[in-house]
């Protein structure tokens, strides 16, 4: 019952927050190194080396890329992979202060790896300031300036047409 009054709170503040929110402009992100953020829901069932072509993609180290993982199982005793969960939010959408480095950092790119339309998904992605976002359907088309409509779990498809987009997001 706690977690689903929470839950009508928040979809309550992400859809003003996401109303309030200003207009992004479109800036490519030339000649340099980008920062970029991975937001997964963990019951999609993938796991940390599912996501190494990311790397290769962006031709930076697996550990520059940041992870968040959504009700994840196993424990992540990497630097750059974290856990939260529903508790880590608080009843007015406050993250807890132990992932403020992860928040309070700046991305280039934010991908979203999640297909449930849940408001803990799209509060966790709203909260990461960035420049550009990529998603996948069904999820709120507001969020993401990219939004692939594939099962995010084909990693072949994913990385064939991440790789296509590169050269928009990325030169």
């Amino acid at each position: 019952m706690k977690n689903y009054i929470k839950k009508g709170i928040l979809n309550f503040l992400y859809k003003r927050e996401l109303k309030n929110k200003p207009k992004k402009e479109f800036k490519k992100i030339l000649n340099k190194t980008p920062v970029i953020a991975v937001i997964i829901d963990s019951r999609l069932n993938m796991e940390m080396n599912d996501f190494n072509f990311l790397a290769d993609i962006f031709s930076i180290s697996k550990e520059d890329i940041k992870f968040l993982w959504y009700k994840s199982t196993f424990f992540h005793n990497y630097s750059n992979h974290m856990r939260i969960d529903i508790d880590d939010i608080s009843l007015t959408g406050k993250i807890n202060e132990k992932f403020n480095l992860f928040f309070d950092q700046q991305y280039d790119i934010l991908i979203n790896v999640y297909q449930k339309n849940t408001i803990i998904m799209k509060t966790l992605s709203l909260k990461i300031k960035h420049h550009f976002a990529i998603g996948f359907t069904p999820v709120d088309l507001q969020l993401n300036d990219i939004v692939f409509d594939f099962n995010p779990q084909n990693i072949d498809i994913f990385y064939s047409e991440l790789s296509k987009y590169l050269k928009i997001i990325y030169k």
